[in-house]
């Protein structure tokens, strides 16, 4: 198997770009779990953009699998952090925003990311965790970790994470019944908004922000009392879906 996996790597790499779970399962084969483990990875974030969810689960649980027995490094603890915090959006995906599988893996995410410094996964772990408790009515709990998110992206000043911030603020208040605030912050999200720069926003967070944002300020705005707008923007909402 080792030899196999050495070979694959040093003579077709086109294979090992298109194919990387057949490196994983002849690294784990061989006992190299740590040369394993970020092909695992890798299959699994191909099966995601594939809308292969249930392979892209069984890839990322392949990977903490094998992880557990790996010393207990803060290299291992960056990798499992990454792995969960990829984990809970095939797991949004499959089981819900509320299941008890999603609460796990960003809870665990959430607990590495106090060990790590400056970790890119912080923002989409409490993100993950702000979507849970939405869904789960606990709106309270879900503005206080939105505003943890928006403290983040305006620390950053990064306009992909005020995007998210934003819109998250949004439906929270949404939730609450402030309307005029919800709409205020879901058209700065929408500002923010371009369909080419951020696609990949449904990979890092289970779904689109502009599709959400359209779709939340088109009730808020039937609900303050304009129809029309709110008809026109939900118009847009489906379009850009269909997209």
């Amino acid at each position: 198997h080792q030899r196999i996996a050495q070979v694959l790597e040093e003579r077709f790499p086109e294979t090992v770009a298109t194919e990387p779970e057949l490196l994983a399962h002849h690294y784990t084969e061989a006992g190299l779990l740590a040369q394993a483990i970020p092909y695992w990875q890798q299959a699994a974030q191909q099966a995601l953009q594939r809308s292969a969810n249930v392979e892209a689960i069984q890839h990322l649980t392949t990977g903490l699998t094998l992880l557990k027995t790996l010393p207990d490094t803060p290299e291992r603890a960056q990798q499992e952090l990454v792995i969960q915090a990829s984990l809970g959006p095939v797991l949004i995906a499959t089981k819900g925003y509320a299941a008890p599988d999603v609460e796990q893996a960003y809870s665990r995410a959430y607990a590495l990311c106090q060990h790590v410094q400056e970790t890119p996964q912080r923002f989409p772990v409490l993100r993950g965790l702000w979507s849970f408790y939405l869904a789960r009515g606990e709106v309270q709990t879900a503005y206080e970790l939105g505003q943890q998110l928006l403290h983040l992206a305006e620390r950053q000043n990064d306009p992909a994470l005020l995007l998210e911030a934003y819109e998250a603020t949004g439906l929270t208040l949404f939730y609450f019944g402030e309307l005029t605030r919800a709409r205020a912050y879901l058209e700065r999200s929408m500002a923010l908004y371009d369909p080419q720069q951020h696609r990949t926003h449904v990979f890092l967070y289970g779904r689109d922000p502009g599709t959400f944002s359209l779709s939340y300020l088109a009730m808020a705005l039937c609900l303050l009392g304009y129809p029309d707008q709110a008809l026109q923007r939900s118009a847009e909402a489906v379009t850009l879906a269909q997209t």
